[in-house]
C-alpha cells in the first residue's frame, strides 16, 4: 500500500501560519502593553487629591448643634476650614463623634498643629488626638489581678 503525500512545500505552510499567527498575537499583545502603561503614566490625579498629601493623623470631632448625622455634612464643615491641613472624615463613632483624618502637603506639619486649626473653626466643639493611651505606672499584681 503505498501513501501519498502532498508536495513538500505544503507541509510547511500550517507550521509557517502558526509561527506567524503566535508571532503576530505576541506583537498585538506588546503593544496593547505599552499602551496601557503609557495611559497609566499619563493620568496624574487630580490636583488637591488625597494621594499628593501625607496623613497626620486622626482626629476625634464632635459637632456643635444642629446634630451632624451625616458623613456628607460633616465633609461640607470640614472643608470649610481653611489653611496648609485638610480634613477628611473617616467614620462616624458614637456618641455624636466622628473620626476625622488630618492631611497635608506640608513636611513640616504636626498633628498638634491641625488639632488647634479644628479647635478654633466653627462648629466644631471638641477635637481630641486618637491616639493609644497607655498607663503611665505599672498596675499592681495581686491575687485578683495575676501579672501579665
Amino acid at each position: 500500500m503505498t501513501r501519498h503525500l502532498p508536495p513538500s512545500g505544503s507541509r510547511r505552510r500550517p507550521a509557517l501560519r502558526s509561527v506567524v499567527a503566535i508571532s503576530a498575537a505576541a506583537g498585538l499583545a506588546l503593544i496593547a502593553l505599552t499602551g496601557c502603561q503609557a495611559q497609566a503614566g499619563a493620568s496624574a490625579p487630580p490636583t488637591g487629591s488625597i494621594s499628593a498629601d501625607r496623613a497626620l493623623g486622626d482626629i476625634m470631632v464632635r459637632f456643635t448643634p444642629p446634630a451632624v448625622n451625616m458623613s456628607e455634612d460633616a465633609g461640607r464643615l470640614l472643608a470649610g476650614i481653611e489653611g496648609p491641613i485638610r480634613f477628611v472624615v473617616k467614620r462616624p463613632m458614637s456618641g455624636g463623634v466622628w473620626l476625622v483624618t488630618a492631611i497635608t502637603p506640608s513636611a513640616d506639619a504636626t498633628l498638634d498643629q491641625a488639632v488647634a486649626t479644628l479647635r478654633a473653626a466653627p462648629r466644631i466643639e471638641t477635637a481630641e488626638p486618637d491616639r493609644v493611651i497607655k498607663p503611665n505606672r505599672t498596675i499592681p499584681t495581686s491575687r485578683d489581678m495575676p501579672p501579665n
